[in-house]
């Protein structure tokens, strides 16, 4: 269905990027005709990435509204909208064709029997959805009456011809459409649905199920034409990159690097789409670095391999130095790496540095006494060091206050929380430089490292802890183990 409800994000004219005149100097005008509509006004909407925004709002006058300008629109996909329920008729606008009429009647609008005047690509579009219309209810039918032999027990066999029959008409029908319409716009849509045929393979059962996997994955995109500047406006490319991401790759940093790559260089030909996805990749990672573990590594490769080395032009020079620093901030306790080494006191006033410390594990737990996600995690992080602490673990507790002053409500807040097993220790004045090498603006923060001091996890929630180490220790086990059998 191309008719829906949907929340529109109103978008300032002023900030939307017009391209110039492409075919002609006639501008736009799209006249919409709407019969037993009777409010008083509608919308133009139009998308970047899967987001639609209202560009335009225009008075209808005796259920006709124009939308009209001196420039051309970009090429993509929009929305025509009607309030008060916000249902909309989504057209195509191409570089050549920004002159024609829509006709409906808004109670009949789910039938989507529009009539289309002087737009070849959405008189084509309308009539592969009305296509679709006929044949997805014989397609769910024949499921349902599949679902209902299997379970009585019945065959299946010639359902399932007849529902292969119908799959094979819309490919057909699908294929014909793009054969004969290269260039239209509505090919890119129909496209986007292709599944990637995928050759036979041999072996055993594990072994083909990977290599269908590695397949598909390595030639997902084929069907994408990523020179189109249309795709800028189209939702169904953000959608397919988000299931190649979300479903196709695992959820690794490592993993997820290596897709990212792969989808900036696919859509590098256009400067405004690959513009939108580097800038929306790395808002989207800068966000789950604060609740993912190990994402933060993402975000400091895209700042590192892409706006480091002038690749986001458009961002200005004081945001570029915050991005930057941002990523500074960040790079020297990414998942892998070893923890740099601080100097820290203890209450006696006697120093150690964490290289000091022989453990097996060692857990960094950074805290305030006045942090009120601090009091709700230290019990946990008491707890757990209760549970583990015969199983190899110590734990670095340093309370981040830097005055003098400070220290006697630090040391309270120890004895308080039943804390004095660990290795507590205060760094008034900052000398060991604490706060830049492991990024303690938000408090707690808490690491696991290993017996050299490399970082297992960061960023990790205190009530993860006992899990998280518990899986840890498994695996270093099992590791073990087979190190030992190998011999």
């Amino acid at each position: 269905m191309m008719l829906r409800n949907l929340t529109l994000l109103f978008f300032f004219i002023t900030s939307l990027t017009i391209s110039p005149l492409l075919a002609d100097d006639g501008g736009h005008k799209i006249t919409v005709e709407i019969e037993n509509f009777d409010q008083s006004e509608a919308y133009l909407a139009g998308y970047i990435g899967d987001t639609p925004y209202i560009l335009d709002t225009v008075a209808m006058k005796d259920g006709v509204v124009v939308f009209s300008g001196e420039e051309h629109l970009e090429p993509g996909v929009y929305l025509i909208v009607l309030p008060p329920d916000n249902k909309f008729i989504q057209i195509f606008i191409d570089d050549q064709n920004q002159h024609f009429t829509l006709k409906a009647n808004y109670s009949k609008l789910d039938e989507q029997a529009f009539t289309i005047i002087d737009s070849p690509a959405n008189k084509l579009f309308y009539e592969y959805v009305n296509f679709l219309s006929k044949k997805g209810p014989e397609a769910r039918d024949l499921q349902e009456k599949v679902k209902a032999a299997q379970a009585e027990g019945k065959p299946t066999d010639k359902l399932e011809e007849q529902l292969n029959k119908v799959n094979l008409d819309v490919k057909n029908y699908q294929q014909e459409l793009v054969k004969n319409n290269p260039d239209s716009p509505v090919s890119t849509w129909v496209k986007f649905g292709f599944e990637t045929d995928i050759p036979e393979f041999t072996g055993e059962e594990g072994d083909v199920q990977f290599q269908r996997y590695i397949y598909r994955k390595t030639h997902f995109f084929d069907n994408v034409n990523f020179a189109d500047s249309s795709l800028y406006r189209n939702p169904m490319l953000q959608k397919k990159i988000n299931y190649y991401l979300n479903q196709l790759t695992p959820a690794t940093p490592d993993s997820i690097i290596v897709s990212l790559d792969h989808i900036l260089n696919k859509v590098k030909p256009v400067q405004k789409t690959f513009r939108y996805y580097l800038s929306q990749l790395l808002n989207q990672y800068a966000e789950e670095a604060q609740t993912k573990i190990g994402m933060d590594a993402v975000y400091v490769h895209l700042v590192d391999n892409y706006y480091a080395r002038g690749l986001a032009p458009w961002v200005d020079k004081e945001t570029l130095e915050k991005i930057m620093l941002e990523a500074q901030r960040r790079r020297p306790t990414l998942i892998g790496r070893r923890a740099m080494n601080i100097e820290m006191r203890k209450e006696d006033g006697s120093k150690i540095s964490l290289y000091d410390i022989e453990s097996k594990y060692t857990v960094l737990y950074f805290w305030r006494y006045d942090c009120s996600h601090c009091k709700k995690s230290t019990p946990h992080v008491v707890e757990f060091y209760n549970k583990f602490k015969d199983k190899g673990v110590k734990i670095m507790g340093t309370c981040v206050k830097m005055k003098e002053k400070d220290m006697e409500e630090c040391w309270k807040y120890v004895h308080e929380k039943e804390m004095e097993d660990w290795i507590n220790v205060v760094d008034p004045g900052n000398l060991s430089k604490f706060t830049a090498k492991y990024d303690t603006r938000i408090t707690p923060r808490i690491f696991i490292l290993d017996k050299d001091k490399k970082i297992l996890i960061n960023r990790l929630g205190a009530e993860q802890l006992e899990e998280v180490m518990d899986q840890i220790i498994e695996e270093d086990n099992q590791k073990l183990k087979e190190s030992l059998e190998n011999k």
